[in-house]
């Protein structure tokens, strides 16, 4: 069967499902090889699935299996005839390939699956893709809406500066809308927003503090998760100043089921009106500690404001409380800047009476505390936590000061400071409003070790010792990318990674550090200790050890030296032989003949025994 013949398998697979359409069940479209098509250019560890009529997203992992960097990576969604063209040429090859019966019909979806718009056909930028290396990408799409269930294909076109274009495809399960195959499938990647917790509520010209809950409902783990709210300039759509540069926020990794809250601190608008604010935030992470960011995740939370008009509308009110003063919060800051759990510090805070037309007099500025454990995380060293302002005309402004105390137990995150009010105005006595603000409280990293092992205590230049100890987080906070580096004249400088140190643990170091040159100073070897916080400033503590290295002992090359000299000697000691040109064997002949004879006088006896002597030390020599 041949995809030339088309009308003819048309005909015969619109007969088949007539045939089907009376049996029980649902007949839907096989997943097509792709194998032989991708070539090994790409590859998908999973079947993305989606839903008709929903976004569905597309990993693959391009691979570079060439010798050289892919550079200007870019991957291209294909559409229109160009779409049939390719389904076409997969089903022909398909089809090639496979030794199956005549009569064997296979039932393929041939429709383009996505909805198209002016972004569909963009092309996503990858960048450089080292050589023997892969990066992976992910894109997602809209769902058609009237898909029926079935597996569907996906083709696109992969460029870069040095390659020419080539195009690979990727099957996708799309489960119908009706739900006559609605297929639950557990996620690896999920997030679930604003569980377990109320609408934030808070009222015109008011600082408003929330967090937004943030749980990894995935059943993989999350590195680097971050959060970026997503800013309007109009009231009607985003309620609160934008006093800030922008409102992102690190979360860090997220274990499966971890649930962060992503805090804020925002004041809002005097415009805005009563209801529910939507307000979008886009999330994303990384699916390994050093792989790309995912696409970005949107997630809608919703807060809830109160505005001027909801007091036009409260038909209760009297005609003495619509003439009240509005005092609110117009600016605030700490000395110091930073407040660290356990330190005092003093809050300028200045206030400001909003009203354009009512003056406020006698005012009393009550200043209460957030509590944790039922005491509170701020208090005065006087014990009175109250300021009286004799009069606030419309508009005006005064500033205030007090001394705290921040508790030394609090946790590092922002408390909120509230600002009860009570004042008169000509038409409304004795008015009682409250605002607030959100203090930041940070507790400062602590960090102490334990005993410096080094075994041994001394080496040679060019040999290594083994330095062991711990890093214990004896603060509050979690210490990040925590590094010990060691730095010395007689050693290598070495770098020993140990990570992230939660509060009350302890991290480890084991390296092996190599000596130099010989020691010339009082041995001792500086140990850096850094560590980075939230936002990725890094602080360094000092340490040291003591470790001796010397010079390599020379072996005992001096033997070689002395036998030369044994040599020597030996050649200019002439041997006996050599004084007196007596050949050995002479000698033996002569010892020989005299000790035969017998007839030898006594003294020409004497000297023959005599020379026999001198001649058997000879040969022992």
């Amino acid at each position: 069967m041949r995809i030339k013949k088309l009308g003819q398998t048309f005909t015969l697979l619109l007969a088949v499902c007539m045939v089907l359409a009376g049996l029980p069940g649902q007949v839907y479209a096989g997943m097509m090889d792709m194998t032989n098509f991708n070539d090994g250019r790409i590859e998908v560890s999973k079947v993305p699935r989606g839903k008709a009529g929903d976004k569905i997203t597309i990993r693959m992992k391009i691979v570079n299996d060439q010798d050289y960097d892919m550079e200007d990576t870019t991957i291209t969604l294909v559409g229109g005839q160009r779409y049939d063209d390719i389904l076409n040429n997969v089903f022909e090859e398909e089809e090639d390939d496979t030794e199956e019966d005549e009569n064997t019909i296979r039932n393929y979806n041939t429709q383009f699956p996505f909805e198209a718009d002016s972004s569909t056909f963009e092309d996503k930028k990858v960048g450089t893709i080292r050589k023997n290396s892969s990066k992976t990408v992910s894109m997602t799409f809209q769902l058609r809406r009237d898909l029926p269930a079935g597996y569907y294909q996906a083709f696109f076109d992969l460029n870069s500066s040095r390659d020419h274009e080539k195009t690979v495809g990727v099957n996708l399960w799309v489960s119908a809308s009706d739900g006559t195959e609605e297929e639950t499938e557990e996620m690896d990647y999920d997030i679930t927003i604003g569980e377990n917790q109320s609408t934030p509520f808070g009222a015109y010209g008011e600082v408003l503090n929330f967090g937004v809950n943030l749980r990894n409902s995935g059943h993989r783990k999350m590195y680097d998760v971050r959060v970026y709210m997503q800013l309007d300039a109009a009231v009607e759509k985003f309620p609160f100043d934008i006093n800030d540069g922008n409102y992102d926020r690190k979360m860090g990794d997220l274990e499966v089921n971890q649930t962060v809250s992503v805090p804020y601190s925002m004041a809002v608008r005097e415009d805005a009106k009563s209801g529910f604010y939507p307000i979008t935030y886009k999330i994303t992470y990384r699916e390994t500690e050093d792989g790309d960011f995912e696409e970005p995740v949107e997630k809608v939370f919703y807060v809830r404001v109160k505005g001027e008009d909801d007091d036009d509308l409260e038909a209760d009110a009297g005609e003495n409380e619509r003439t009240k003063a509005r005092i609110i919060v117009d600016s605030f800051s700490t000395e110091p800047a930073e407040v660290y759990a356990g330190t005092p510090f003093v809050l300028k805070i200045r206030m400001k009476n909003a009203s354009s037309d009512v003056q406020a007099s006698n005012i009393l500025f009550t200043f209460s505390s957030e509590d944790t454990e039922k005491n509170p995380v701020f208090t005065t060293e006087s014990g009175s936590s109250s300021l009286v302002v004799n009069s606030l005309a419309p508009g005006q402004t005064v500033d205030l000061e007090l001394l705290f105390n921040s508790s030394p137990t609090a946790e590092q995150k922002s408390y909120t400071m509230t600002i009860k009010e009570k004042y008169d105005s000509p038409e409304f006595k004795n008015a009682e409003e409250s605002v607030s603000i959100s203090l930041p409280v940070k507790q400062k990293a602590r960090l102490s070790t334990s005993t410096i092992d080094v075994m041994p205590e001394s080496i040679t230049v060019g040999s290594e010792t083994n330095v062991m100890f711990g890093i214990n987080n004896t603060g509050k906070v979690l210490l990040y990318n925590v590094t010990a580096t060691f730095e010395g004249d007689s050693i290598q400088k070495t770098d020993a990674y140990v990570g992230n140190i939660e509060p009350g643990k302890t991290g480890n170091v084991d390296t092996m550090i190599t000596g130099a040159s010989p020691t010339m100073d009082d041995g001792k070897i500086k140990i850096i200790i850094s560590y980075e916080d939230e936002n990725g400033a890094v602080t360094e503590v000092e340490k040291e050890m003591s470790l001796l290295v010397t010079e390599p002992v020379e072996e005992t090359a001096d033997m070689g030296t002395m036998d030369g000299m044994d040599e020597m000697m030996m050649e200019e000691e002439p041997s006996l032989f050599d004084k007196f040109k007596i050949p050995a064997l002479a000698v033996l002949a002569l010892a020989g003949a005299g000790t035969g004879a017998g007839v030898y006088r006594h003294r020409k006896k004497k000297k023959a025994l005599k020379e026999e002597e001198e001649d058997i030390d000879d040969e022992i020599s």
